[in-house]
């Protein structure tokens, strides 16, 4: 009997004792389901390795498990567009300014980060600022940086040449087909800086801006003839090859005296700052073109990204925690540096002056930025990728068929506005 009644005890204080480890882990469980907030960027090898190693510090500083989702920008809008019909977006994701203002028109709700204010130290931002991140009086995203088109030069190559950095159009034709013999570029291009520079010009050109006030395309055929004639002297005058033969490392390989890219690229592009004889490079800060003194518009400053919450996530003052963080903290300004432009957070860019960090191509490009008042704020829907795909896909036909340029610039217009609708 007495035997028995030891081995009834065992056994209850065995399932006491199980049921207490099942709680338990259920109460980890729980806890950790909580705590774990995911997070998605896109970027090179570099912002990747820094992000992982300030959301180690987060993690440390905070107690709120990170789970990352990072790649580079290509591919990334397609995850993001199918994460959102899934409706499997990461608490927090980083965002370019057009598609920022294209989920909202789609209907995409975004957390309103007004209502964490008590979290993110918005005060960092000037109202301006975070006006780039307002969809219908809501703070949907908020920018990291400033960014725009610049233009970079070989000081060595343009010596050589008996060249400065070229101002205008015209001087940057004469520089091109200078070098035309040497198998130079005088300013290579990728698509977009490509894209850009045409828009620059044909705005210089006809006096008006391709989008209207209320982002409507207002371009005639006409307007797009001069765009594509323009394309195609660019191409003819050896001022950069097509967008699908750029390639940045033509600028140390001799291949190219200069090249136009994003403020925020300068960091990647010229890191290593060497050339194929293991010299550096001389580089430095040239011009945006104009076609005269007078003609200053067309140039445009964007958001370099801009840091959002889903609307629906089930951790907001957490995710707003880990916002603060990459915006706001002294961890993080040292770790991204400059990498993605000039942070406009106040107290980031407190601790980058304090620390000396910002002497390098991307400040000096930033102040001149800031400086120029000609440079205005861009509108989302120039960076449409389907109309940029049409544009091009139209100014090969007309560089390499020698197809009429009137004619694709009405095809252009017509396709144009058409996509703009949609």
């Amino acid at each position: 009997m007495k035997k028995l009644i030891c081995v009834i005890i065992a056994a209850v204080m065995a399932l006491t004792l199980a049921s207490c480890e099942l709680s338990e882990q259920m109460n980890v469980q729980k806890r950790t389901r909580s705590t774990v907030i995911t997070f998605a960027w896109w970027g090179n090898e570099q912002r990747s390795r820094y992000t992982l190693e300030g959301l180690e510090e987060f993690e440390k500083q905070k107690g709120i498990t990170v789970s990352p989702r990072y790649s580079e920008l290509t591919g990334f809008k397609d995850r993001l567009d199918m994460d959102k019909n899934a409706d499997t977006m990461c608490d927090a994701f980083q965002m370019q300014y057009s598609w920022l203002n294209e989920y909202a028109s789609q209907g995409y709700e975004f957390y309103d980060m007004y209502k964490l204010k008590n979290v993110i130290k918005l005060g960092n931002f000037s109202e301006e600022q975070l006006k780039l991140g307002e969809v219908d009086g809501k703070l949907v995203g908020i920018p990291t940086s400033l960014n725009s088109i610049n233009f970079f030069y070989n000081s060595s190559t343009l010596r050589r040449y008996g060249f400065s950095p070229p101002e205008t159009w015209d001087e940057l034709f004469r520089l091109g087909e200078r070098l035309k013999g040497e198998g130079i570029y005088a300013a290579e291009m990728s698509e977009k800086s490509l894209w850009f520079s045409c828009v620059a010009y044909t705005e210089q050109a006809t006096g008006k801006p391709m989008m209207d006030k209320n982002g409507k395309m207002q371009y005639t055929a006409d307007d797009f003839k001069v765009m594509l004639e323009f394309y195609k002297k660019l191409i003819d005058s050896n001022v950069t090859a097509r967008p699908s033969e750029f390639n940045h490392t033509d600028f140390y390989n001799s291949k190219a005296a200069g090249i136009a890219c994003w403020i925020s690229e300068t960091e990647s592009y010229f890191a290593s700052n060497r050339g194929v004889d293991a010299n550096k490079v001389d580089i430095s800060l040239g011009y945006q073109p104009v076609i005269n003194a007078d003609k200053r518009s067309g140039w445009y400053k964007k958001p370099m990204a801009l840091y959002c919450i889903k609307g629906d996530t089930r951790e907001p003052e957490k995710t707003a925690q880990l916002v603060d963080f990459l915006l706001n903290s002294e961890t993080m300004a040292v770790l991204q540096g400059t990498e993605k432009g000039i942070p406009l957070s106040r107290s980031a860019l407190e601790v980058l002056e304090s620390r000396d960090m910002l002497s390098d191509l991307q400040a000096v490009a930033t102040k001149r930025m800031e400086e120029d008042k000609s440079i205005g704020l861009m509108d989302p829907a120039l960076e449409n990728d389907a109309i940029r795909a049409l544009f091009f896909a139209k100014a090969d036909e007309v560089t390499y068929n020698n197809a009429d340029a009137y004619q694709k610039g009405t095809e252009v217009c017509e396709a144009a506005k058409k996509i703009g609708r949609q």
